[in-house]
């Protein structure tokens, strides 16, 4: 067992989980994030698909009486780890962990918003909102009342987002504990609490990217962080690390401040001036065409400096509170907040930073702000200070992690410069350890990766109606039972139009309902199929027989002119690297082995992997592409798919597992 007190511990819960056997590889990761937490270093870890990360990272961190943050990029894995993972080992361990959820403020009721609107008690019957709201309102407000988290993934019935926001404040807004009415009875601040005396706290990656801006004042005191879904880090870290411009941020704060203008400053009508502000800044943004932008110039800068004009105006003309009362207090102290806020954010716009870029996303309505490499702020932020375990199921390309570590801040050569270095005391190496664990299944057994050759390249214009034919053979193949994932929404249409009118298998598209129940119709209608695009790349579990078949109709290369990318391509380049190797080629991997990673998800499940893009074997950047992705056997002939996928429509039904 090598020593290793998390080994023994791992040994002896699993021979109380049902099902649960000893895996080398979960082993193997366990020791090494035992040694990494006990020895203040980084560790990068790609563990395949049933490897049981979560517990070999969360053995060490308890064992070690270590205070361990875990981050997640989805709600799906949080759940997990709180209602799952942890319970469990709070039962099996000797040393039984005490755990928390922390999530961002606006996840919370606000028990100031719902006073405002029912009074302090919450017994009056509920002022300022629409009578088409009012019966959800007053099942929020009783749910709080009922002694609830007041997380909104907690109520017992949805709501619609914009009432979920007239009861929740998002951090911008929120003036904290000592300066709310409310703030002995705060939702968020109650978790917080919690969270302030817990063994493991579990948050997400936005939070845990506003904790590092904030300089470490968001979240408790902790010794490591753990990343899961590690892949998904940088985009989210730059999320964090920048700002959305919107004519939704003016016109709410002219809502919030319309009832506490000075009655003597209400003749300039500063609200009337803020919404005209916020309906040119809006018509802008809609007319823009996505592409990169300098905020501060020509008419989006007029608009910007009008808003901001109206928005410091509106600041200043907030009523005076009495003498005897605190200014900073209630919905003032929220909407003065607000306006720094924004007024901070106009400015930072303005005044690009170098390593910031800007970008207008018309269909959401905003303007972006964000930083062009999340590395420099990591390196500052986190790598320096707090050793860090990173880990996901795809996080190398060719069984190296250089592209992503270097992105997020790490170094590669312990004598290499680092400039970081100085900034604190007793720093901590931003060199790494990597890691590499084969998952528990074995996808040659399990599965075949059908390489479609024989179609023309992607690019050219009688692709499509290729590809629509190709995918409804390999459909009719394993009697629906597919998840074809696109890479863009016209594809997306295209593909389950065409799946409409050929076949009689039903077809589900993402965005006719919602995520959910698009999964749960998936999952139990067995011969149905699902059309989806990027956001059902990644973070799907159907198991079983109702997934036999994932169609990719293309590499997901990230468009040449997206502005983030565009400006991540210019940097690398700078540097006298290759764009194509550090950021596109990467991404698009990524992105490919987590496709691909939908297929299997339990020991029984079989089934073929299409990719419907000849590139993957008709260029030489293919084949890094496919070592990245599960090692199912390969082909590029269709009659041993369309064979592999009939004998299994055979074998599930006579009830007998099928092998390549």
């Amino acid at each position: 067992m090598g020593g290793s007190p998390s080994v023994v511990a791992l040994r002896s819960v699993l021979e109380a989980k049902d099902g649960a056997h000893r895996r080398d590889g979960q082993e193997a990761m366990v020791r090494a994030v035992e040694e990494a937490m006990a020895g203040q270093a980084h560790l990068l870890v790609e563990a395949g698909t049933g490897t049981g990360k979560s517990l070999a990272y969360l053995i060490p961190a308890i064992v070690g009486g270590h205070r361990v943050v875990i981050s997640t990029a989805t709600k799906n894995l949080q759940n997990q780890l709180a209602d799952g993972e942890l319970p469990f080992l709070a039962e099996h361990l000797d040393q039984p962990p005490t755990w928390a959820v922390i999530k961002g403020r606006g996840s919370y009721a606000c028990m100031a918003k719902l006073a405002e609107r029912f009074g302090e008690d919450l017994s009056g019957e509920g002022l300022l909102f629409a009578d088409d709201d009012r019966d959800s309102m007053v099942a929020i407000k009783d749910w709080a009342l009922s002694g609830a988290t007041g997380d909104r993934d907690d109520l017992p019935e949805p709501v619609e987002d914009e009432v979920w926001r007239s009861v929740s404040v998002s951090g911008m807004e929120c003036p904290g504990r000592s300066r709310c009415p409310q703030g002995s009875v705060c939702f968020a601040e109650a978790a917080f609490d919690q969270a302030a005396d817990a063994d493991v706290i579990v948050t997400n990656h936005h939070l845990y990217g506003l904790d590092v801006t904030s300089g470490g004042n968001i979240l408790p005191e902790h010794d490591v962080v753990v990343f899961d879904e590690a892949h998904r880090l940088e985009d989210a870290m730059s999320n964090a690390f920048g700002v959305d411009l919107s004519a939704g941020r003016l016109y709410s704060l002219a809502n919030n401040a319309n009832r506490l203008i000075d009655p003597k400053k209400k003749a300039n009508d500063p609200i009337g001036a803020l919404r005209d502000a916020a309906g040119e800044l809006g018509k802008l943004v809609e007319g823009l065409d996505g592409t990169r932008l300098r905020p501060g110039d020509g008419d989006l800068g007029t608009a910007l400096r009008n808003g901001r004009r109206a928005a410091d105006a509106v600041g200043k003309a907030l009523i005076k509170p009495d003498l005897d009362t605190d200014p900073d207090v209630g919905p003032l102290a929220r909407v003065k907040n607000q306006v720094g806020h924004l007024l901070g954010d106009i400015d930072l716009a303005f005044d690009l930073p170098d390593g910031y870029v800007a970008w207008a996303e018309p269909y959401r309505g905003v303007i972006r702000v964000a930083p062009i490499e999340v590395g420099i702020n990591l390196a500052a932020g986190l790598l320096t200070s707090k050793p860090t375990i990173m880990t996901s199921a795809t996080m190398t390309m060719g069984g190296r992690f250089d592209s992503l570590a270097d992105r997020l801040g790490f170094l590669r050569d312990p004598l290499e410069d680092d400039p970081m270095a100085s900034e604190v005391e007793d720093p901590i190496s931003r060199t790494y350890q990597g890691l590499v664990v084969e998952g528990s299944f074995d996808h040659k057994q399990a599965g075949l990766l059908y390489i479609a050759a024989h179609l023309p390249d992607p690019r050219a214009e009688v692709y499509a109606d290729d590809a629509d034919r190709e995918a409804e053979v390999l459909i009719d193949a394993a009697g629906g039972r597919a998840l074809v994932l696109t890479t863009s929404y016209a594809a997306m249409r295209r593909f389950a139009e065409h799946l409409r009118v050929a076949k009689p298998y039903k077809v589900l598209m993402q965005g006719e309902v919602s995520k959910r129940q698009l999964l749960a119709e998936f999952s139990e209608d067995e011969t149905s199929v699902l059309v989806a695009t990027m956001g059902f790349w990644e973070g799907i579990d159907v198991p079983g027989p109702s997934l036999s078949l994932v169609v990719l109709d293309k590499i997901p290369f990230t468009r040449p002119n997206d502005p983030l990318n565009q400006a991540r391509r210019e940097a690398v380049e700078a540097r006298g690297l290759s764009a194509f190797d550090m950021v596109d080629l990467p991404r698009a991997a990524m992105l490919m082995a987590q496709g691909a990673g939908r297929l299997i998800r339990g020991e029984t499940d079989r089934g073929v992997v299409a990719v419907l893009d000849q590139r993957l074997v008709a260029k030489r950047y293919g084949l890094r592409i496919i070592r990245t992705m599960p090692d199912f056997v390969r082909t590029t002939e269709r009659r041993r798919a369309i064979q592999f996928l009939e004998d299994l429509v055979g074998t599930a039904e006579a009830g007998v597992n099928q092998t390549v």
